[in-house]
């Protein structure tokens, strides 16, 4: 946001669960970044109600989740009140919100294949569940196909994502991949920080199942099989699980909600994300590689980045034993392990910066608007979105 301000008037209109005292406080900052801000209080009545319909429905659970009319109504008057040029929808979920304003260029930000992170998640979920996730894949994989249609511009992160939305024409799809803000995430001009018991960092929603699950699998499996003496795992993020929290030992910290999480960064000495399951590009990954940390992750995590002639300089494990014998290779080399990160830091600067990013998401925020033989603009305004 902070970039698309630079250039374009920027509106958010945003739906949370939350307190009006939590709303302030983490959103506050946004302000300086945009002319108008609107937040929608989702009522758990409201959320409940509207779930107990979807069985009745072919729209995924998750779209009758966020969806609530009193917040279609809001969004609906105070876009007739700012008559933006672009609308730009952040995920599938939302597209139901903006699908029939036909006079206004609408972009869809897909962000990545979400029927694919459900069916995964459905291998590794209770059986008495799997059989939602297996409906909610199979919504979801006709849903992102449908809302295509509803749309002039479309965004993904990735190209394994882009041919996962089943499409005849998702080559349209553009791919504009995660970004990290490098002036925020840079590495620690005071290295002596890091001394001490080498420490293993894995960062993200702790609440999340693709994050439990790889918090469990790298505290339960990898860990006892790490030789290097006194190793330490800092599992760092907000809502912790009750099964992430009982991770916690002498040996291992849950840290939960950090004000900066670049705090955990600054401490650890390698990051290691044992991914399984889960969609998309990994933001915590980009973030450690900005601060210059050596990465180590799975192989289902790294086809998630740019397809690019240079690949992320990533150490690729697949298995349990082969993540700790890389954990235990970079450990005991520090100058290889020192270089790997100075590599990941260039390569973050030279393909995923924001600030490069955000000129393509604004171009192609800008590119739907072109076509002034379908669409009415708005008189005499300035862009906004």
């Amino acid at each position: 946001m902070r970039e698309l301000a630079k250039n374009h008037e920027v509106y958010l209109f945003c739906l949370t669960t939350k307190n009006e005292q939590y709303q302030n406080g983490k959103l506050s900052g946004l302000s300086a970044f945009t002319q108008g801000i609107k937040i929608h209080h989702m009522s758990a009545f409201n959320r409940l109600t509207r779930l107990a319909w979807a069985p009745l429905s072919s729209r995924p659970f998750q779209v009758h989740w966020f969806y609530q009319r009193n917040a279609k109504r809001a969004l609906d008057e105070w876009v007739a009140e700012i008559q933006p040029d672009v609308i730009y929808c952040q995920l599938v979920r939302m597209a139901a919100y903006v699908q029939n304003m036909h006079r206004i260029p609408r972009v869809i930000d897909y962000m990545d294949a979400l029927s694919a992170g459900i069916a995964r998640q459905s291998q590794l979920a209770p059986k008495f569940k799997r059989w939602l996730y297996r409906i909610e894949y199979r919504r979801l994989k006709i849903y992102e196909t449908k809302v295509f249609d509803y749309f002039d511009g479309k965004i993904i992160i990735s190209n394994a994502d882009r041919k996962l939305i089943q499409h005849a024409e998702n080559h349209l799809i553009n791919i504009i991949p995660n970004g990290v803000d490098t002036t925020f995430f840079k590495p620690l001009s005071l290295p002596q920080i890091r001394k001490g018991p080498p420490i293993l960092l894995f960062s993200g929603n702790m609440s999340y199942p693709p994050n439990v699950d790889a918090a469990k699998q790298l505290v339960n499996e990898v860990l006892p099989l790490v030789k290097t003496i006194d190793v330490r795992v800092l599992i760092a993020g907000t809502n912790p699980a009750p099964e992430v929290c009982a991770l916690a030992s002498n040996q291992v910290e849950v840290s939960g909600w950090m004000d900066d999480i670049r705090s955990a960064y600054s401490r650890a000495t390698l990051f290691v994300a044992p991914l399984r399951i889960g969609t998309g590009q990994q933001n915590k990954i980009l973030e450690a590689m900005a601060m210059g940390l050596p990465c180590i992750t799975t192989q289902h995590v790294a086809s998630g980045f740019p397809s690019m002639k240079k690949v992320a300089p990533l150490q690729i494990a697949n298995s349990p034993q082969s993540l700790a014998l890389q954990i235990d290779y970079l450990l005991g080399h520090p100058t290889q392990s020192q270089n790997l990160g100075s590599l990941s830091r260039h390569w973050v600067e030279k393909h995923c910066d924001w600030s490069a990013l955000a000129e393509k998401l604004a171009a192609n925020l800008v590119h739907s608007m072109s076509n002034e033989t379908e669409f009415s603009a708005w008189p005499n305004q300035t862009p906004t979105s």
